[in-house]
């Protein structure tokens, strides 16, 4: 066992939920993994929920796939190892951990992060999914990635002390990742990256597909229901804008304002990697190669940043006031981004070349 381990990570091109910010991290930049996720991440979906640590109403968005993307992504493998099949394997959570990275493994899962956070005991739990990728032994340290520890998805360090009580305290209804995957239990992910063998081609028709339902804000979701039952409230594909002016303005409207930025951070990164999808497909022929257009859904990326910054602005200021910009930003996003993405799923409707690459 060496002292010390750190297995490659790469910053996300997106960070929104810790699930997305995982595996972007383990795959960074492969051109293998390219092929997978431009196929996929391209329908929107949003539902309301209440929020898991206040209780609040919440509009819950993603992109598709969301978290199940770390079981069904073909370039991770992904075993979910129960709590009682950690402590029977090995003499307790960090010799597995460090076991589980000394086999190239990642280890992902939900910890009471207040217990990490806090040198005190506390009387509340803050159930949060903690993505490790190496540790030091002398330090007694895991190397982790995280939105808690800053005000942004980062890499920092946790020691083997706090990660052990941040671990012993969850319980299976506290495990909201697990308890869904592996029916009611709990426990950890190991992921492990294998992108040398090409497992997946860039799928054309399922792009072209997708494109559709997103901009038909149909209801992907039906797709998937031999795996799960649904939401009954689902919004989909561009009709989230809608529902996502509708939550913000009734969010500000109250004595209390709510200034969650969450959907607002999903829509804007939805945007980001939609342009890395369009420049990929021009770069590689599938797409003729149309700086016009880029620059067009350049547009949508900005208006939605725009609208993530300033909700970011009145949270700090509290001028509420300006509420009726986030109807402008968003709307002029919707407008652009259907006539954009009309045209591009109708060049691919006529695409003629080699399907796959």
């Amino acid at each position: 066992m060496a002292n010390e381990k750190i297995l490659e990570v790469h910053y996300p091109a997106i960070t929104s939920w810790q699930w997305h910010a995982t595996l972007f991290s383990i795959l960074g930049d492969d051109d293998n993994a390219k092929r997978w996720i431009y196929s996929n991440y391209i329908q929107l979906r949003c539902y309301g929920i209440n929020e898991i640590f206040t209780g609040n109403d919440m509009l819950f968005a993603d992109i598709m796939p969301g978290s199940s993307s770390l079981q069904h992504c073909p370039y991770l493998i992904t075993s979910l190892m129960t709590k009682q099949q950690i402590e029977s394997y090995t003499s307790g959570v960090i010799d597995f951990i460090i076991k589980t990275i000394d086999l190239d493994g990642y280890v992902y899962g939900v910890f009471d992060e207040a217990k990490i956070l806090c040198d005190v005991n506390v009387d509340y739990k803050f159930p949060h999914e903690l993505f490790i990728y190496g540790y030091n032994i002398d330090k007694e340290i895991f190397y982790v990635g995280d939105f808690t520890f800053t005000d942004h998805y980062s890499y920092s360090t946790v020691s083997f002390a706090d990660v052990e009580r941040g671990y012993s305290v969850i319980t299976a209804s506290d495990d909201h990742m697990f308890k869904d995957d592996y029916k009611g239990t709990r426990g950890l992910y190991v992921i492990l990256k294998n992108t040398n063998t090409r497992y997946y081609d860039l799928d054309i028709n399922f792009i072209r597909d997708t494109l559709g339902e997103y901009l038909e804000c149909k209801d992907t979701k039906n797709h998937l229901r031999m795996y799960r039952n649904r939401f009954n409230d689902t919004t989909f594909g561009v009709n989230v804008y809608d529902r996502l002016i509708e939550t913000i303005e009734k969010q500000l409207s109250g004595d209390e304002p709510d200034y969650d930025i969450r959907a607002l951070h999903i829509m804007y990164d939805h945007k980001v990697l939609m342009y890395e999808r369009l420049k990929y497909l021009m770069g590689n022929d599938y797409l003729p190669m149309d700086q016009a257009l880029l620059d067009e859904y350049l547009k949508v990326v900005d208006r939605c940043l725009t609208a993530r910054n300033l909700l970011v602005r009145i949270s700090i200021t509290d001028e509420i006031d300006r509420v009726d910009r986030f109807g402008k930003y968003l709307n002029e996003a919707k407008e652009i981004e259907i006539k954009v993405l009309t045209k591009v799923r109708e060049l691919l409707g006529s695409y003629e070349g080699q399907e796959f690459r």
